[in-house]
């Protein structure tokens, strides 16, 4: 049994950063630790992480999300846009993947009530991510990051909470 806990003081904050750091080469390769205390300290100051528990209290995953566009430093707050989620393999599956998409509608609802779109990036050169995205919706862009080329997926918000709330 998972337990999903939004990271609210220095302490939760503390294990999703541990987390992340020590997986960040199984979400991008060569990640370096600079991108991902950077990708952190985002998503602190201009949205929400959540961090994932087993049943012993230990994290076996992480997942979080941005209000606003980091090239518009963070303006435009109708716009959420997904960070990177990772899961111990253990917890790999659908069931975990499906409640950590319904957490974050329901933090996204209440970090931005007017969010009206969902933004979903990942490398292009994850063939896995961006066939798993491209059944939810269409690429609207592709840009060099300082982790490599990123594809952007985008829906409307209401399109995300609805595929999300059909596996409750």
């Amino acid at each position: 049994m998972i337990r999903i806990q939004t990271c609210a003081d220095t302490r939760q904050w503390s294990r999703f950063t541990d987390f992340y750091i020590q997986h960040r080469t199984s979400i991008i390769p060569y990640y370096r630790v600079s991108l991902a205390v950077r990708d952190v300290r985002n998503y602190m100051k201009h949205g929400r992480g959540a961090i994932i528990l087993n049943e012993t209290d230990q994290v076996v995953g992480i997942g979080s999300f941005v209000l606003g566009l980091a090239e518009d430093e963070y303006q435009d707050k109708d716009i959420a846009v997904l960070g990177n989620s990772c899961f111990l393999e253990d917890y790999q599956n659908n069931r975990t993947f499906v409640r950590g998409l319904q957490k974050l509608v329901e933090e996204i609802e209440d970090a931005g009530p007017n969010v009206r779109e969902v933004r979903i990036p990942t490398l292009a050169d994850n063939a896995y991510t961006n066939r798993l995205y491209r059944k939810l919706t269409s690429r609207v862009q592709s840009h060099d990051s300082p982790y490599g080329k990123v594809n952007v997926y985008s829906m409307s918000f209401r399109e995300f909470a609805d595929f999300c709330s059909r596996y409750r």
